[in-house]
């Protein structure tokens, strides 16, 4: 009985050490966000140009 019950715990440990690192890792396939960044160029009051970085992401 006491064997038993230490190769359950065992597995059942063995079992979370493997399947906790896989889920953190997120192997989710297609569903990965692809990022594009763009610059567009904007006005200020002042009429002054500058350029802003926008990410873009679907």
């Amino acid at each position: 009985m006491r064997g038993s019950c230490f190769a359950m715990a065992l597995a059942t440990t063995m079992a979370f050490a493997l399947a906790i690192p896989a889920k953190a890792a997120n192997y989710s396939y297609g569903c990965k966000p692809s990022c594009v960044l763009k610059t567009e160029r904007a006005y200020g009051a002042d009429g002054k140009l500058f350029l802003k970085k926008v990410r873009i992401c679907k």
